[in-house]
């Protein structure tokens, strides 16, 4: 069964389901059951995300997404002047705030919806 999402929508994460370390990378405990094992990306100058299902999504400054996947899969930030991806909820708020220059990170995006980059 498949999330409906609205074209307008950002992506969001829940946060009852993501827990930050203590580093400020958000993980779940759950994060290695996911149907494929999504592979971290690089990509020098911008962020870069992955999970099962769908080909990466690479953002640079000011460019959002929507996030297509369903449980485990990373993430890493490599935007220029200390950017950060914001990530939303289905409600549009957001749920999490990536660290500058950080990662790769793995994660659960169950209950993120979209990313935006702000560098």
């Amino acid at each position: 069964m498949g999330k409906v999402r609205i074209a307008i929508s950002l992506l969001a994460i829940s946060t009852a389901a993501l827990t930050a370390t203590a580093t400020g990378a958000v993980a779940d405990g759950n994060a290695g059951t996911s149907r494929a094992a999504a592979q971290p990306c690089s990509v020098s100058g911008a962020f870069c995300a992955t999970g099962d299902g769908a080909p990466p999504i690479v953002l640079r400054c000011g460019m959002s997404a929507s996030v297509p996947w369903y449980g485990a899969g990373y993430w890493n930030n490599r935007l220029p002047n200390n950017g950060r991806v914001k990530m939303f909820n289905e409600d549009n708020w957001v749920i999490y705030t990536t660290p500058a220059n950080y990662g790769p990170v793995l994660g659960n995006w169950d209950p993120v919806w979209s990313l935006r980059a702000d560098c």
